[in-house]
């Protein structure tokens, strides 16, 4: 979706330009941009990465069509927001249900013709290929779940229910699904609004790690990102460090250790006074420099 959205190079990597106009936008106007890419692009086809299911050969389908009749489907249901009769009620919906209304009314809303015969694709466990009507939940009932659990939801157009809090790990089990706070203004072609204010500073330890919180600047967070190895995400929180590795690595794409310095500064409640010279010091001296956090031994009687 980023590749189609002109944000990523055909190596998969950031365009410089593209992504800082991306991350400097407002979130509501990046997920708009986001949104209209997906629903018009040929390019992300939904059918070929739902998760359980593998496809084979050179037959080809056509995903702009089955998103945009996914989108008349839902349009369909009472407290769609763009009705002009709705109150601004969001009733929850089953998704059992709703892919079952879609398969007694409209099975074909995907297929040319009504071919259940010439498409590829296998069930992932047992190898089975999934030809025929019979296999209707599989790939067609499949799709509508992937769409509105997937992008639908990612894309802030959708809400979704569980019955109970996945499991750490797991996937979590959707359904149900309503229209979020945002759907009218998406589907209107307008960026929504409130977003949480980004604002919130970053933490910087002496041990060169970083905490940089999910509502911190977007583009501060890409910036600091290239200096730094990840070390994953935690309660909103996401987890960076920095290494020789990850500075030599920034060194080679043209980025200075006097740039990492001065969003540090900018962002950071304070700046660690060791870290500043251990980081001033590998500018000079590279990898001669270790970046550690100093541990200290204190005694009455030496």
């Amino acid at each position: 979706m980023l590749s189609t959205a002109g944000l990523l190079d055909v190596d998969d990597n950031p365009k410089s330009e593209p992504v800082q106009a991306f991350l400097e936008a407002t979130r509501g106007e990046a997920l708009l941009q986001l949104f209209e890419t997906w629903k018009e692009s040929a390019e992300f086809n939904e059918l070929r990465q739902i998760p359980g299911l593998t496809t084979e050969g050179e037959w080809t389908n056509d995903p702009v069509h089955a998103r945009q009749m996914i989108l008349e489907f839902l349009s369909t249901l009472p407290g769609f927001p763009m009705d002009p009769d709705v109150n601004g009620e969001r009733p929850w919906w089953s998704l059992d249900a709703f892919v079952e209304d879609v398969k007694q009314t409209q099975p074909d809303f995907q297929r040319p013709a009504g071919d259940y015969d010439s498409w590829y694709i296998r069930a992932g466990e047992t190898g089975e290929f999934l030809r025929g009507f019979k296999h209707w939940d599989e790939v067609d009932g499949a799709l509508i779940r992937f769409i509105i659990c997937g992008p639908l939801h990612w894309l802030g157009v959708l809400d979704l229910a569980s019955p109970r809090p996945p499991q750490a790990g797991s996937i979590p089990r959707i359904t149900a699904f309503r229209f979020s706070q945002w759907t009218a203004d998406i589907l209107n072609h307008r960026a929504p609004g409130d977003f949480v204010v980004e604002d919130a500073p970053f933490t910087a330890r002496s041990d060169a790690r970083l905490r940089v919180p999910m509502y911190a600047p977007r583009s501060a967070r890409y910036q600091v990102n290239r200096f730094c190895t990840w070390e994953g995400l935690q309660e909103g929180v996401y987890h960076f460090r920095l290494t020789p590795h990850s500075l030599q690595h920034a060194s080679q794409q043209g980025l200075r250790v006097e740039q990492l310095l001065a969003l540090l500064r900018r962002y950071c409640e304070s700046v660690p006074p060791s870290l500043d010279t251990a980081l001033k010091r590998w500018e000079t001296q590279g990898s001669q420099v270790r970046i550690e956090r100093d541990i200290v031994l204190r005694v009455r009687d030496p």
